[in-house]
C-alpha cells in the first residue's frame, strides 16, 4: 500500500497528512486482519438474515468468500478516505 501510495501522491494533486496516511493505513490492516478470521463474516450474515448465503458453495460462488471481499473493499474505501481527508 505504501508503494501506491506514493505513486499516487506522486501523480494525483491530493493532499495528504501524516496523521492521514497513519490512521488509513491502521483501518486497513485492522480490517483486514479482522475480517480474514472468518467469523465475523460467517456472524454477519447470519445476523443479517442471510444465513443460507453463508453456507452457499454452489455453482462456483461461495458466499463467505463474496461477502469477505465486499468488506475488504468497503474498508479500502474507509482506509482511502482518511488517508485524504484527515
Amino acid at each position: 500500500m505504501a508503494v501506491m501510495l506514493t505513486i499516487v501522491w506522486a501523480v494525483l494533486p491530493l493532499q495528504m497528512s501524516w496523521s492521514g496516511l497513519v490512521a488509513g493505513l491502521v483501518v486497513s490492516a485492522v480490517t483486514h486482519a479482522f475480517l480474514d478470521r472468518r467469523w465475523p463474516v460467517r456472524w454477519l450474515l447470519e445476523h443479517i438474515g442471510s444465513k443460507g448465503f453463508a453456507e452457499l458453495k454452489a455453482a462456483g460462488m461461495n458466499g463467505m468468500y463474496l461477502t469477505d471481499q465486499a468488506l475488504h473493499q468497503t474498508a479500502l474505501l474507509a482506509s482511502a478516505l482518511l488517508i485524504t481527508v484527515v
